[in-house]
């Protein structure tokens, strides 16, 4: 019987006591009993001869009747039928088609499902408008303006020399040349040599009440500032304020960089400029807007 335990350390230290002459053994080390390590199991030996079918291995023959039974009913099972699940053709890989394309290929049963036919968005009903009177109509019924009530609508000359752009109507209602931000501008720009009956202002979000405008908003607002520019038909279009420089141009413009300078929107030539109702109340803006902004550019340049 195999030891559970490795005694070989306690072997050799025994010996070396009784080579010493010692009567007396005192077990005081230290010791450990390992254990040892259980043999690994032994592999069966595998049969690497091919099988021979039962039906073909040599059955003795008997007197008894019930000992010459026949094996064929024992045999190993007939080989299974692989060409369902078997690799592709060589024909397919011949013609270029991946295995994987052919194992998922549809068959001649299933039909490719039909593509979806695009679906293209009716056009607004203001960007068929014919007139300015006919571009208000359309806009008032669509759902920009919604429930909004009265439209601040564009004031001013046909084919004006300068349009001003605002974000929106003043709150207090009224004219816009009434107010004081629009008188200061008649003034500026009369010191351009542009009259007051030269001047026409226009209002990217027409509604009186002030509201948030989230970014397809704006998109529909540009498309209808575009349509009414087209009727308008400024020389120049002043833009006020970053926040409207950022609608009608983008958020990847930096206004600081671009206030004063030549740009166009819509095929109109397009300057900005800061917000007109805090420069009517800061001179600072009005300084930097007449001395910094304008000079930069050629629009104002006799």
């Amino acid at each position: 019987m195999p030891e559970e335990f490795d005694f070989a350390e306690l072997r050799k230290y025994l010996r070396g006591q009784i080579d010493m002459g010692d009567s007396e053994v005192f077990l005081d080390e230290p010791w450990t009993l390992v254990k040892r390590a259980a043999p690994a199991p032994s592999r069966p030996a595998i049969n690497t001869a091919p099988s021979v079918p039962a039906s073909a291995q040599f059955s003795p023959v008997t007197n008894n009747p019930a000992a010459n039974v026949s094996f064929a009913a024992t045999s190993a099972p007939s080989a299974i039928n692989t060409s369902a699940t078997s690799a592709p053709s060589a024909s397919a890989s011949l013609a270029g088609e991946s295995p994987a394309a052919s194992l998922f290929a549809p068959t001649g049963g299933l039909a490719a499902p039909a593509a979806r036919p695009a679906v293209k968005k009716a056009a607004s009903a203001f960007e068929s408008a014919e007139s300015l009177d006919a571009f208000y109509a359309a806009i008032k019924s669509d759902v920009v303006y919604a429930n909004v009530g009265d439209l601040a609508l564009y004031e001013g000359p046909a084919n004006p020399k300068v349009l001003l752009l605002l974000p929106a109507p003043p709150a207090q209602g009224g004219p816009f040349f009434a107010t004081p931000a629009g008188e200061m501008l008649v003034r500026l720009f009369g010191s351009l040599s542009i009259p007051a009956e030269s001047i026409g202002v226009a209002f990217f979000y027409k509604g009186r009440t002030a509201r948030n405008i989230p970014a397809l908003l704006e998109a529909t607002l540009k498309k209808m500032l575009a349509k009414e520019l087209s009727f308008i038909a400024p020389s120049v279009m002043v833009t006020f304020g970053e926040p409207l420089f950022h609608q009608v141009f983008g958020k990847g413009k930096n206004f600081e960089e671009h206030a004063g300078t030549d740009m166009e929107f819509s095929g109109v030539k397009t300057c900005s400029l800061v917000d007109a109702y805090a420069m009517s109340q800061d001179k600072q803006l009005k300084w930097v807007t007449w001395k910094v902004h304008i000079p930069k550019s050629s629009y104002f340049k006799a």
